[in-house]
């Protein structure tokens, strides 16, 4: 099994280099880790097998959803059914967000004659890349590695006779992906034929690991229009431009109710205690409505509210720079302008050059 996994693999990762124009492809370890789970068959079966296993996987390799440095290739030794099915995603949504995690069967990896193409098609999952059909394209004939197009099917070790491609859709994803792709670069002229129309990014959603909590921002000042506080943190950043119409998006956005006194607070809590020097503010919609004027950060522990910094916010893409604080618990007043209201379209965290928690698409990305 270990033989064969490496064979596929080392198949898997020449295919994305040619699918790439030899500019880059993935790396991966060649000997395999093997250990015995302490969930039991029936336990998976009843469960999300993916996500216990990667439960698992964190525990065992000493670490967690946003300091994983790996892409997980799981086998589940099952060698009489195919069980789990075959899957894979990234971690934390969208990409470059931190791991990923690809699941097939020992049964599938010795038996199933189209392995190696379905390992392209789940390795690319893992990598941040959806199905055609969500650029609108035929799920079942698109030539892309991510469709169920049947011509793609390997048998065995021998390839395909029409194997599929990356689309220009898949290339830009992947050139987002610089912690499994680095110095990938998308070039619309070369990536992109002539007449093609490019369609917007699209994402997989975040995985639901109970023991390894996403960070949860909570508000006492109002969610309108729809909008939750929570969208602050994890979700994608669009751009506010003012096109001439209101172009509030309360899926990816948090508007707040208005308030009297003009401040509006918000309460961050992370799943452990972070060191941070720097927050980036995405504020107001459409281009001119709800901006942030001024910001007060402060962190929170036992022995109360401590102010890290304050400072006027001149730009709807600005942020605060302050002396390195460290806190799981941080507290945000923002200072609202004429309409007493404040939206919120992101937040992003920095300790120096790292960025902790990014959002799922790089916000110079969205367009």
């Amino acid at each position: 099994d270990k033989k064969l996994l490496a064979k596929h693999l080392q198949w898997a990762q020449q295919r994305y280099r040619q699918m790439l124009g030899n500019r880059s492809t993935f790396d991966f370890r060649t000997q395999p880790n093997v250990f015995e789970s302490k969930n039991t068959l029936k336990q998976f079966e009843k469960g999300k097998p993916a996500n216990l296993i990667v439960e698992e996987l964190f525990e065992f390799y000493e670490t967690d959803r946003f300091t994983c440095e790996y892409i997980f290739l799981a086998v589940f030794m099952n060698s009489k059914t195919k069980f789990p099915k075959p899957g894979g995603r990234p971690i934390n949504g969208g990409v470059n967000t931190g791991g990923g995690i690809v699941v097939f069967s020992s049964l599938a990896l010795s038996t199933s004659e189209k392995f190696q193409s379905t390992l392209q098609h789940e390795l690319g999952h893992s990598f941040g890349l959806v199905h055609p059909n969500m650029y609108g394209y035929d799920l079942k004939k698109n030539q892309s590695i991510m469709s169920y197009n049947p011509s793609h099917h390997t048998n065995g070790l021998r390839p395909s006779r029409s194997p599929g491609i990356l689309i220009p859709e898949d290339i830009r994803t992947l050139a987002l992906n610089d912690r499994v792709f680095p110095g990938l670069q998308f070039d619309e002229k070369r990536d992109v034929p002539q007449r093609y129309k490019l369609k917007p990014v699209r994402i997989l959603g975040t995985m639901d690991l109970p023991n390894n909590p996403l960070v949860k921002a909570t508000t006492r000042d109002g969610e309108s229009k729809g909008s939750l506080v929570q969208n602050i943190v994890h979700k994608r950043i669009k751009p506010s431009i003012d096109r001439g119409k209101l172009e509030f998006d309360r899926k990816t956005m948090w508007l707040s109710a208005p308030q009297t006194n003009e401040i509006v607070s918000v309460r961050l809590t992370f799943p452990m205690e972070v060191s941070l020097d720097s927050i980036r503010i995405y504020s107001q919609h459409s281009g001119r409505h709800s901006g942030v004027k001024r910001v007060r950060v402060s962190t929170l522990n036992k022995n109360g509210i401590t102010v890290v910094a304050e400072s006027r916010i001149k730009v709807p893409d600005g942020g605060i720079t302050f002396e390195k604080a460290t806190a799981q618990r941080w507290e945000l007043d923002f200072l609202a302008g004429k309409s007493k209201k404040v939206a919120i379209r992101g937040l992003r965290f920095f300790n120096g050059e790292q960025e902790l928690f990014p959002p799922p698409v790089p916000s110079e990305a969205e367009k």
